[in-house]
């Protein structure tokens, strides 16, 4: 073992010595806390490339034309086989997008649709999860867009109401004894949806006396409308009204709330007449609570017999008349020779979206008995 012993100081070969130069004379450990800098810093640089590049790469790598294409063709059906002009500059642009979204314009998509230029291939299925932005089709997210013209649309109108509620406002008693007043009917038994799909009026009354819809009544005239109802009940009998509030939480004016809006907005096509009403604004603006106390509380007050949630049910219905009015060849028939095309298209569409706006759970139909 002695005659093998090396002299650190005669060899011949160090790597270290390779890499500084032969005249160096560091100690090992000198050399080593020299290269120890490089070394830490060629790895660092190296995990920030590895942990960069694929990232960069991503964002710079353009989406395929035909993949966007594909996603909005499943939700949205053109009539022809080319694309109309919105849509293909729609896709387009989705090509050359860093994000993957898809954003219809709201005006395009109704316009179109009444015009026949393009068609929501399954209203039923795929609008709920539109309005509540979860509609997620080949990795792409399809949402809405709203334009100003609808923007304003949608603000104008609960404003105008409000406006004229304001106007309007004198004591309850004169407003009873000599404001013009929507007529209140009698019904009998629970209405069928079919039966009045010309008219676009939908009803589910529950009782054979009195009945009143609030979702017809100017938001101006609705408590008005309210405390005639409760004048009108004859002791020891029963009515019943009906109306649609947006849920608590739906903030005032937002995205969701312009959304539920568009259906009770006033119509292109089917403009009101004598055979038919148009939605009016007061589903967005009067309160569940506010149409409870006016009828229970005060003089002449009525006694809350049942309350009762009917949104599935009306849900129904709405999908029911939706496509009896576009299976039906009689009722079809009649609806475009009063309406013309576009206003049937037009009808179909805002049943859709409303029924739809009930199933994201965006909105509630209520029934409510009272006596007296």
């Amino acid at each position: 073992m002695n005659g093998l012993r090396v002299n650190k100081t005669t060899l011949n070969f160090d790597p270290l010595n390779s890499l500084f130069g032969t005249n160096a004379k560091l100690t090992l450990y000198q050399q080593a806390s020299k290269l120890h800098p490089l070394i830490v810093f060629l790895g660092v640089a190296c995990v920030f490339a590895a942990v960069l590049f694929p990232f960069s790469k991503h964002r710079k790598r353009p989406h395929k034309q035909s993949d966007s294409a594909q996603a909005l063709l499943t939700v949205i059906a053109p009539s022809s086989v080319a694309w109309p002009r919105e849509y293909a500059g729609l896709v387009k642009h989705c090509a050359s997008a860093r994000s993957r979204t898809i954003a219809v314009s709201i005006s395009s998509l109704i316009d179109n649709v009444c015009d026949g230029t393009v068609e929501v291939r399954n209203s039923a299925a795929d609008l709920p999860e539109l309005f509540s932005e979860k509609l997620v089709v080949y990795g792409w997210h399809v949402g809405l867009a709203m334009d100003m013209s609808w923007n304003w649309e949608v603000i104008s109108t609960p404003l105008q109401t409000s406006m004229l509620k304001a106007l309007l406002s004198i004591p309850d008693t004169a407003v009873v004894e000599h404001r013009e007043r929507p007529a209140l009917k009698r019904t009998h038994g629970a209405s069928n949806p079919k039966a009045n799909i010309r008219h676009a009026c939908i009803s589910f009354s529950v009782t054979s006396n009195l009945h009143l819809d609030l979702d017809y009544v100017p938001y101006y005239h609705f408590e008005a409308s309210l405390l005639q109802l409760r004048a009108a009940v004859a002791p020891g009998t029963f009515s019943s009204l009906e109306f649609t509030t947006p849920v608590s939480d739906l903030a005032f004016l937002g995205a969701q709330f312009n959304i539920c809006a568009i259906p009770f907005l006033p119509r292109r096509y089917v403009r009101p007449g004598t055979s038919a009403r148009n939605r009016t604004a007061t589903p967005l603006l009067a309160s569940f609570h506010r149409i409870l106390e006016l009828l229970t509380v005060g003089p002449a007050a009525l006694i809350l017999e049942n309350v009762s949630n009917m949104s599935k049910k009306y849900t129904v219905g709405l999908e029911a008349a939706a496509a009896h009015l576009e299976e039906d060849p009689a009722a079809r028939t009649a609806f475009i020779q009063q309406w013309g095309v576009a206003g049937w298209r037009e009808q179909r569409l805002m049943m859709a979206w409303e029924a739809a706006l009930f199933s994201a759970g965006h909105l509630r139909r209520w029934v409510v008995v009272v006596r007296k």
